[in-house]
């Protein structure tokens, strides 16, 4: 495939509209993240198609609840935040969602809360912008259930201590699903640092805090047996329990996700893990979509299904995967995460082998033209905020593709970001 140049700079009109005035640290601060995580938002929501009523309305919130909870930007001070929310500790990662590549997509972000102080000595752990932040967006959002939320607070939220941790210093994300009328939101907690004064387990942790949840009874949590049973049946795997995230909506309603890493990287593992042992039942049709996917975007085809990728020791190299389920529901649903920064050739490889193969399952299903449309709309996208040059010859633009069966056998795909402002084009912002 021919390599796209650098498209001409066609600024969101949003964008520049929405755009806040900085005059102290603290709002140059959010100006700088609106001028480069803003600008790739705006670009995002302009080339998925959004209305500009509702790109005014996403950007305006980003400006004014999100921008101001995101810490020092990067080259601004030594002793910034170091975010486990990506590896260059940026505390936002954006995603393009695809569906199976036959609808309109979705933009998101997730977010770490970040003070302006954090880690220095008057805020060491980071713990007023978490407060300061869910008391901005649920004024700003008042259908948000807090229910949930303020229970997982409460049990992952205390400090136990200084010195415990699991390899990084977050302890919340926030997570937004962009509509054209309103936003969803997510929550993400870290049982680590409780695990760790307590003397158990990442997984036990989570299991704790889900069975003691006020609006739950032990019938309702058979999917979390399921998986809790899969790890202790496959202790070979050594799977590294991370996160719990929810839906923060209606308990009845809301999914509860464990997300989970493992160091094992051959895919005959992915489809054991997708399928959580064969518990998970009709994958066939969509594992091996998930398969012709797997090595186009990362090089290996032609290698058996237990091959493992080229070694990798970041703490954020492996598979990652999360495991949902809502109380009530029989059988838990598997995502993987490809982390493509760690394994692929490129950001711009990376580019083509996911437009190439929603375009080849589009038209199988004859849709291919309103896939055609997004997969340009989103390749364009990115060669209009970042350089080719970065594009083509480095990685870390994309942190994950994410992928999951769906129920009629075709798979989501969906890619992350980390807007890494280095790899903008200069003249963004003349």
């Amino acid at each position: 495939m021919t390599a796209l140049t650098n498209q001409p700079i066609n600024r969101p009109e949003t964008w520049q509209r929405t755009e806040p005035s900085h005059e102290s640290l603290a709002s140059f601060s959010e100006h700088q993240w609106y001028r480069t995580a803003g600008y790739l938002l705006a670009s995002l929501l302009q080339k998925a198609g959004y209305s500009q009523q509702a790109q005014l309305r996403i950007l305006g919130e980003f400006a004014e609840i999100i921008a101001p909870h995101l810490g020092l930007p990067p080259g601004l001070g030594t002793g910034r935040w170091k975010s486990f929310m990506t590896d260059d500790h940026n505390p936002i990662e954006l995603s393009w969602d695809f569906h199976t590549g036959t609808q309109q997509p979705t933009i998101r972000y997730s977010i770490e809360p970040i003070g302006l102080d954090a880690g220095s000595t008057a805020d060491p752990n980071n713990t007023k912008a978490p407060l300061l932040f869910k008391r901005s967006i649920l004024k700003a959002s008042p259908q948000i259930e807090t229910e949930l939320f303020e229970h997982f607070e409460k049990t992952f939220g205390s400090r136990w201590g200084d010195g415990l941790s699991e390899g990084h210093q977050s302890t919340i994300f926030w997570a937004f699903d962009l509509k054209e009328s309103q936003n969803t939101a997510k929550a993400y907690f870290f049982p680590g640092m409780v695990a760790q004064a307590t003397n158990r387990s990442n997984l036990e942790v989570i299991h704790d805090a889900i069975s003691s949840a006020p609006t739950w009874k032990f019938s309702d949590l058979k999917p979390l047996y399921t998986f809790i049973n899969f790890v202790e049946q496959h202790k070979e795997l050594a799977l590294e329990v991370e996160m719990l995230a929810l839906d923060l909506v209606d308990a009845a309603q809301s999914r509860l996700k464990i997300y989970f890493r493992c160091r094992q990287t051959d895919f005959s593992t992915v489809h054991k893990i997708m399928s959580l042992g064969g518990v998970v039942e009709n994958l066939d049709e969509g594992l091996g979509k998930l398969r012709a996917l797997w090595h186009s975007l990362l090089g290996t085809q032609g290698q058996p299904d237990d091959m493992p990728l080229r070694h990798n020791s970041h703490r954020t190299a492996g598979i990652l995967f999360n495991v949902e389920f809502k109380v009530q529901s029989s059988t838990p649903k598997v995502k993987l995460y490809i982390p493509a920064r760690h394994y692929a050739k490129s950001d711009q490889q990376i580019i083509e082998t996911v437009t190439g193969f929603l375009n080849g399952e589009a038209k199988k299903l004859g849709h291919s033209d309103l896939t055609k449309k997004y997969t340009a709309s989103y390749a364009s996208c990115l060669y209009k905020v970042f350089n080719a040059h970065d594009l083509s010859s480095s990685l870390g633009i994309h942190t994950y593709i994410g992928c999951s069966v769906q129920s009629d056998g075709n798979l989501r795909v969906v890619t992350y970001f980390n807007p890494q402002q280095h790899k903008f084009h200069g003249d963004i912002y003349v």
